[in-house]
């Protein structure tokens, strides 16, 4: 009985494998298009013979295994083949003139159709060259036959599938064909071809927002060419929807897996790093380690594109180090973010969980990809929500809804970003504006007539108000008090701080006959009034009868005909209230100069990086006061400068 029970079922199984084996007659259905859902002779490896002759008609392939037409070998026991393999079908067609054609949705990785033998179409290339195309619903136009009423064509496909996909996807066809008259199959797969981009349509919006944003941005740096963070925002975004471009484009047009992948590898590595110089500048962030290790993980993602690409290693493989890549770059930018948003930077705080839930779906994407690759079944229902969460007004998958509100959270700081600049470069031009209003009255425009002594002075900014200061002040002896200094930093608190020492100095310079003195009172002004910084400051008494008295709070001593005057300094001005500054005194004789300037012109630097140097400086300091400035001027200027001459003209006779 039980053997019985066997051979029956025995029987059956080879009924019904011969049935669904049987020729498919397209003639009995005469609908317009059919799917081939049926049985196909399967063969693992190439014909040996090299002829192939397995195309032929009249091969014999009773000996092959059958398996569906709608399903890849990977789940019909042939789990990770990789290499060649032969299908092999026939159809039935009718009798009549109308265009046939076949509609092979895809097909992993590269295949020749043959029909009777002969070669009609393929898609990819075989080896050596091994290219994989990504090409959806490929027709097929079928040889027209002879008219016979009872018309079989044999139907062979050679397949290669490349071993980098087989252990993530199987081999073979990856849907049932489609065989029909020309023009229903080519509407069918206009029909398919609406349906892919609806269903892109998340994707298609975003490269949209992407390209407006991108234009913004480079609106934003031609508005403040200064502020390169305009700039790496549009070229970021212009990427990006380049990005959403190419990985549209296969889903339409047959195209190169190859060069999609990797032009898709080298435009994402680049939006990594342009958003991380983007973050980077809005932030102020330190190019440290961690900074380098983002920018090197974004290099080792397309490293390993062009190692999948060379066969170096398997799609799975490329997948896990693509993610684990990925980790550092976004540490690097989410604890940017955090750190920022901690001590109360805005930019920070609004993007802060915009990008942090983005990276997050990035990884859990990546994740999923692993766990489905690897054939762990159990995630599919999560998968599937991910990668569609709704479908109103338009499918979009949790990525789509992630990269849309980092998109937003980074549009809206860029408009606030440009208006508080705006107000910030108001605020700042008008407190320059006043610091120069401040200088012009502080940097004397015209120099006094001293008897006995001619003066000559030049004051060339370097750009920004600066802390240069110097001052002439006759006295109603007939001597003459002058002071060249120099004040710490640059803008209004450098302006008002030389406001503080100008005016003591005006106030003393009629009381106070010792330089000593006026330097001591200055820097306890400035110790009582300033909030850091400090002041170097040369204070000198020239009298009638040609002596000299000087005392120097830090500032680079006089040069008297070409010559260093070797005098003793003291602290700069604002360092310490116990400072003292000695006085030295000399005679200067008729026709002799000394030489005042500050370290504008020491400071100089020539392209080269050379400075001009105390040297240099000596040998021109019996120049005139125009002349020296226009030297360093030339040489380059870094810094403000300030020279000043005093020549003695005449001897007069010490009283």
């Amino acid at each position: 009985m039980m053997r019985a029970t066997l051979l029956g079922a025995l029987l059956l199984a080879v009924c019904v494998s011969e049935a669904w084996c049987q020729v498919f007659d397209f003639e009995a259905g005469r609908d317009k298009t059919s799917e081939l859902e049926m049985m196909w002779r399967f063969h693992p490896g190439d014909d040996p013979n090299g002829t192939l002759g397995w195309a032929q008609p009249g091969f014999d392939d009773s000996g092959w295994a059958l398996l569906r037409s709608d399903t890849p070998w990977s789940v019909q026991g042939y789990d990770r083949y990789s290499g060649f393999a032969w299908y092999r079908f026939k159809v039935r067609l009718p009798q009549d003139a109308e265009p046939l054609a076949l509609c092979i949705p895809r097909i992993f990785t590269s295949y020749h159709l043959f029909a009777d033998g002969k070669l009609i179409g393929e898609s990819g290339k075989m080896p050596p060259q091994g290219a994989h195309f990504y090409d959806l619903d490929h027709i097929f136009v079928i040889p027209v036959g002879p008219s016979t009423p009872d018309r079989v064509v044999t139907f062979a496909i050679r397949v290669w599938h490349s071993p980098k996909y087989a252990a993530s996807v199987g081999g073979g066809p990856q849907g049932a064909p489609i065989l029909g008259v020309l023009a229903a199959v080519q509407g069918l797969k206009a029909s398919r071809n609406w349906g892919r981009f609806w269903n892109a349509t998340a994707g298609n919006v975003l490269m949209l927002m992407n390209l407006v944003a991108a234009f913004g941005g480079f609106f934003l740096f031609w508005m403040r060419p200064g502020d390169l963070e305009y700039l790496w925002f549009g070229l970021y975004e212009l990427l990006t929807g380049a990005d959403h471009l190419v990985v549209d484009w296969p889903l339409f047009y047959p195209s190169p897996a190859d060069v999609l992948s990797s032009a898709d590898a080298w435009m994402s590595a680049a939006s990594w790093v342009l958003f991380l110089l983007f973050v980077f500048k809005i932030l102020d962030g330190q190019r440290n380690w961690l900074f380098w290790s983002a920018i090197g993980t974004s290099v080792a993602t397309v490293l390993s594109e062009a190692a999948l690409n060379l066969d170096w290693t398997s799609v799975r493989t490329w997948e896990t180090f693509w993610g684990i890549t990925l980790l550092p770059y976004f540490a690097c930018i989410l604890l940017l973010l955090y750190r920022s948003a901690l001590n109360g930077v805005p930019d920070a705080r609004m993007l802060l969980a915009p990008v942090a839930i983005c990276y997050a779906t990035w990884f859990m994407r990546i994740v999923l990809w692993v766990l489905e690759d690897s054939g762990q079944t159990w995630i599919a229902p999560f998968a599937a929500r991910f990668n569609r969460l709704a479908s109103w007004p338009f499918p979009f998958s949790a990525q789509d809804v992630a990269d849309m509100v980092m998109l937003l959270a980074v549009l809206a700081i860029l408009p606030l970003r440009f208006a508080r600049s705006r107000r910030d470069e108001e605020r700042l031009a008008g407190e320059m504006e006043s610091a120069r209003t401040v200088q012009q009255v502080l940097v004397p425009v015209e120099v006094p007539e001293i008897p006995g002594f001619r003066i000559e002075s030049i004051y060339k900014p370097a750009g920004q108000v600066g802390g240069d200061f110097f001052q002439i002040i006759p006295l109603a002896n007939g001597s003459t008090v002058i002071a060249i200094g120099d004040v710490s930093g640059k803008g209004m608190p450098a302006a008002m701080t030389v406001a503080l020492l100008v005016g003591t100095l005006r106030t003393l310079a009629h009381y106070v006959e010792s330089p000593a003195e006026i330097l001591y009172a200055m820097n306890q002004r400035m110790l009582a009034r300033s909030r850091g910084g400090f002041t170097t400051c040369l204070v000198l008494r020239a009298d009638a009868n040609g002596e000299i008295l000087v005392a120097n709070a830090g500032h680079i001593a006089p040069f008297v005909n070409g010559k260093e005057l070797a005098i003793e300094n003291g602290l700069p001005l604002g360092l310490s209230g116990g400072s003292s500054y000695p006085e030295e005194r000399f005679d200067f004789g008729n026709g002799e100069q000394l030489t005042l300037m500050t370290d504008g012109v020491v400071e100089a630097r020539g392209k080269d990086g050379e400075l001009f140097g105390f040297e240099r400086t000596a040998a021109l300091s019996i120049a005139r006061a125009e002349y020296i400035a226009q030297v360093a001027q030339s040489f380059g200027q870094e810094d403000d400068i300030t020279v000043l001459t005093l020549a003695r003209t005449q001897a007069v006779a010490r009283i």
